[in-house]
Parts: C-alpha cells; sequence; structure tokens
C-alpha cells in the first residue's frame, strides 16, 4: 500500500449532498464537464461574430495535454515544467498564478508518446480538492485553496498503458475513481476522497486511454472503457456486473470516453466506427445488445455529443466534422472539410463547438440536415491538445505550454 496521507492537514470537510453535475458558469469541475458530456450552460451566442476575439490575458503554464478546470474564479491546471509534474491555480480574472506545487517527478515518456510526454489526465474538483492523475500513475490530492498536500498514491507506478496514462478522474459521492496499470495489471481503483485509502478496486481489466462515466438511468452502473472490453461496474462494491467485447484494429486504440444517453451507450474508435448499446435490466443483473453499428464513423482522439438525437464528432482519418442519427445510426452528413483526428466538441446550446489541435476554434449549428458553419476563430498558435473551457463570453485554452483567456 502506498498511500500517503498528509495528517496536519485541519481543513474539515463534508461529503454531504456535493453536487457533482449542476451546471453554472462557474463551474467546470473535471473532463468534459460536470455531466462528463461536453455540455456547456450559460454561453449566448453573439448577436454580430466579431472578426476576432480579444485575448484578455496568456500565462506560460508548463508542457502537457491536461485540459484546464474552472471552480468558483480558478482555473486549475496539471503540467509538466522541467523534470517535474506540476499542480498549478490561476487566477481566472486575471492569468495571476495563485499557487504552483509540484506533485512527483515527471515519468521518462519513450517511444510514440515522447512527443507527448504529459501529463494528460484532466484534473477533478469536489469538496475543497483537487485530485491530479500523472503519465507515470502517481496520483495526487491537494487543498484548492492552499496547494497542501492532503494525500497521494504511488501503488500503480509500475505499469502504464502503451502511450502512458490518460484516464481523467471520476468523483462520485465519496469516491474518486480511475483506471491505472496497463496491459497486465489494468485495476479500476475507488479511493476515498477524504485520505485516499482504497474503497475497492478491480483487477484483471486492462486500462486504455478512456475516462469513466456514471449511466445515470441506472444510479449505480459506472461504465469504463477498456482495452478490448466495455466495462459495468457497481460504484458501491467495484464488482464487474457486466462486458461486452470492444476489439480494436491492428495498432488502434481506444481512447474515446464513453457517451451516454438514458439506457444506451455510444462507443467509437479507430478502424471500428461507432456502435449503440442498448442496456437493461433482466432477473438480478444485465444483459447488452448491440442497437447498431456505424463502421464508417469512426473517431480517433476525440469524444462524440450527444444533442437532440443526434451525434456530433471528428473523424478518423482526417478530422472531417460529420453528424449521426443517434436512432438508427445513420450518416446525417460528414463535411468536407479536413481538420485533425484530435478535436474537442462542446455543446453550447444553440451552436456547436470544436476546436481541433489545429488551434481553429469551429462554431457551426447543431443540424441535422447539413453541416452550416457559423463562425471560426484562430485561438492558438501552436497545436492543442486540451479541451477549452467556456465560461460567460470567456474561453479559456490550454496550448502547447500556455494558457490563454478569450473573450468575445
Amino acid at each position: 500500500m502506498k498511500t500517503t496521507i498528509i495528517l496536519f492537514v485541519t481543513t474539515t470537510f463534508v461529503f454531504l449532498g456535493i453536487e457533482l453535475f449542476g451546471q453554472n458558469d462557474n463551474k467546470w469541475n473535471g473532463w468534459r464537464g460536470p455531466g462528463r458530456d461536453g455540455r456547456v450552460s450559460g454561453f449566448t451566442v453573439p448577436e454580430t461574430w466579431p472578426g476576432q476575439l480579444n485575448r484578455k490575458w496568456l500565462q506560460t503554464v508548463g508542457l502537457g495535454d491536461a485540459s484546464p478546470v474552472l471552480f468558483e474564479g480558478r482555473i486549475y491546471l496539471h503540467t509538466r515544467k522541467n523534470d517535474s509534474e506540476t499542480a498549478l491555480c490561476i487566477d481566472a480574472e486575471t492569468g495571476r498564478i495563485i499557487w504552483e506545487e509540484v506533485n512527483n517527478p515527471a515519468p521518462e515518456v519513450t517511444g510514440g508518446a515522447a512527443s507527448h510526454p504529459g501529463p494528460r489526465s484532466t484534473p477533478a474538483i469536489a469538496g475543497g480538492r483537487v485530485f491530479n492523475l500523472g503519465a507515470g500513475g502517481n496520483f495526487t490530492c491537494r487543498d484548492t485553496q492552499t496547494g497542501q498536500l492532503i494525500w497521494r498514491n504511488d501503488e500503480y507506478t509500475d505499469e502504464v498503458p502503451q502511450f502512458f496514462v490518460a484516464c481523467s478522474p471520476l468523483v462520485l459521492d465519496n469516491k474518486v475513481i480511475v483506471h491505472l496499470g496497463g496491459k497486465e495489471k489494468g485495476t479500476v481503483v475507488a479511493f476515498s476522497l477524504s485520505d485516499g485509502s482504497k474503497i475497492w478496486e478491480l483487477k484483471g481489466e486492462s486500462s486504455t486511454y478512456s475516462s469513466p462515466i456514471l449511466m445515470r438511468t441506472y444510479d449505480n452502473l459506472l461504465v469504463v472503457q477498456g482495452e478490448n472490453d466495455l466495462l459495468g461496474i457497481s460504484v458501491d462494491k467495484g464488482e464487474l456486473l457486466w462486458k461486452f467485447n470492444t476489439p480494436t484494429s491492428q495498432r488502434f486504440y481506444n481512447s474515446s470516453t464513453p457517451v451516454i444517453s438514458g439506457k444506451t451507450v455510444y462507443i467509437a474508435g479507430q478502424g471500428t466506427g461507432m456502435r449503440a448499446l442498448g442496456v437493461e435490466r433482466e432477473n438480478n443483473g444485465f444483459v447488452v445488445k448491440e442497437a447498431w453499428v456505424n463502421p464508417e464513423a469512426g473517431v480517433s482522439f476525440n469524444t462524440p455529443v450527444i444533442k437532440d438525437g443526434f451525434l456530433y464528432a471528428n473523424d478518423a482519418r482526417f478530422g472531417n466534422i460529420f453528424c449521426v442519427n443517434a436512432q438508427s445510426g445513420a450518416t446525417a452528413w460528414i463535411d468536407t472539410t479536413k481538420h485533425n483526428r484530435f478535436a474537442s466538441l462542446l455543446d453550447l446550446g444553440a451552436i456547436m463547438a470544436t476546436l481541433p489541435a489545429t488551434g481553429q476554434l469551429i462554431f457551426y449549428k447543431p443540424e441535422s440536415s447539413a453541416y452550416h458553419e457559423v463562425m471560426a476563430y484562430k485561438v492558438a498558435e501552436t497545436e492543442v491538445y486540451a479541451h477549452p473551457v467556456f465560461a460567460g463570453n470567456r474561453i479559456f485554452v490550454k496550448d502547447k505550454e500556455n494558457l490563454i483567456c478569450w473573450e468575445f
């Protein structure tokens, strides 16, 4: 057991009624937002789109592809500075660094991942704490106000996926859940928010680059994409409730987070297209059946967004934006413009947004009849592999080593 608890922390935490899925302009507290679904509240479509955005501030924060998160006027980041993985807290209004703390020595990232040494995992915020997962599997919990270390766990650092860790932590009730290890020692783990002790672990499930998500129709059902299987896991006890085989094509990997709507799970990958799986209770267990598969609607390094019965994403080959009917699986349209296989997608209400790695932020209408681009802005001079954060009339973008605040 390699969990270290910092005993001199005096802050009191009460884990009663922590609201994890409420949405407001000042709360983007984890991977893809409060619901892990890319939905943004509070964005008002401009009556007249400006010719360019105003850059309010820029702060150099370090390397890495981990996405920023926003909570109560502060931006939290996990980056690589020199030879260390570092946690940062930044004033969202001014860009001033409030605190900065070294989490752990940065791992030596080799092979195909060397050009993106991480960290890649988006922090999670809950109960006055920020949780950071490093590229080598080091897991830390810090006080959001001071940056003081509360606990850490280094137990699962002896094995990582081929391209190192990319899973983002998920907070549910009094637990923070991550998929650690690698091909041989993959383990889904639930840690206690308060002290980092293990509540449960599910061993033997090879990890990948996806992140876990809650299926809210069944409030005790955690959905996790493994290397070769989609898993249904009990949130309370960590029991494997069901498994559905999702093999990848040669040299391709599962990196997209499952998309959930009601009792349906949508999964997409490289070389495998997109498919819909229906999850139903039967007797004392679950039955999972494939509803449809669209072999042409695959993705590489992005997670689709579902809106009004349609799925929007960037395709696995050239990053073209496309739309799929969520009921039938039929492709509604695919745009002809090539972007990048990596992209972040957002539902802003009356408008959709996509930020490919090119740094070109694209706004388009959520229409199933045809692609209708409204506006595009250049928001970074280097490639962008982190998810942007929208808050009111501002957009926070993490490029190669800077955090930039743009505003309309």
